[in-house]
């Protein structure tokens, strides 16, 4: 079971970024992947120019089959939720790859003023990258310490409602990535440069955690 990533797209302007975009929507289909997370448009984009690629994306989707998920990434469409929103209003079909830990941080908060846009994203949810944010960075340093139970418990939140939500759907797969990454992602002991945590072991933490709660008779199963 294969999920791509598009997220090469690039150029010097927004035309050239739109020829670049659907060249990569093609060429990240090779494989066939179920879905395809994407990287889409950019924060000094136009509310327009994002649309228009959005559009581009719904089109590949409609003559390949291909379901393309927008994720919601710093610097990117849909960067914070309140910039989010005018894409849900204007999109009805959008959908996205939940990554609320650039939310998190971008609004340094754990979405308390956002709750509308955050019933939006849990709806349109079709793919989860499982990084768990705090208010002043996308990403903590291991879920496994007590210090930081409490954000660990937001996402945990929005994740069980995500899943519900497709199981009420009647979608018997809805995927994850365990997504916590290296430096810079990751802290680093200062003048020595080492990683304060093992990324390769947080992320088989993050895998065992959602097995047992959604695959393994947890309480969103029951």
């Amino acid at each position: 079971m294969l999920i791509s990533h598009q997220h090469q797209a690039r150029g010097a302007d927004f035309e050239a970024f739109k020829q670049s975009f659907r060249e990569y929507l093609q060429f990240t289909a090779q494989g066939g992947p179920i879905l395809m997370n994407c990287h889409t448009g950019k924060d000094y984009f136009s509310f327009q120019q994002n649309l228009d690629l959005i559009d581009i994306a719904a089109e590949f989707t409609a003559k390949t089959g291909l379901m393309v998920a927008h994720e919601t990434h710093r610097g990117r469409v849909g960067f914070h939720p309140a910039e989010m929103q005018g894409y849900f209003d204007a999109r009805p079909e959008l959908v996205i790859t939940a990554d609320l830990s650039h939310w998190v941080c971008t609004s340094e908060s754990f979405l308390e003023n956002f709750q509308g846009t955050v019933e939006e994203a849990i709806a349109r949810t079709r793919h989860i990258h499982a990084r768990v944010g705090f208010e002043e960075g996308p990403q903590i340093p291991d879920p496994r310490a007590p210090e930081w139970k409490h954000a660990l418990d937001h996402f945990f939140g929005w994740w069980d409602r995500m899943v519900e939500g497709r199981r009420q759907a009647g979608q018997r797969v809805l995927t994850f990535t365990t997504e916590f990454g290296p430096m810079p992602y990751m802290p680093t002991i200062p003048f020595k440069n080492v990683p304060v945590a093992d990324q390769f072991e947080i992320n088989v933490y993050m895998k065992e955690l959602l097995t047992q709660r959604y695959l393994d008779g947890g309480p969103v199963v029951r």
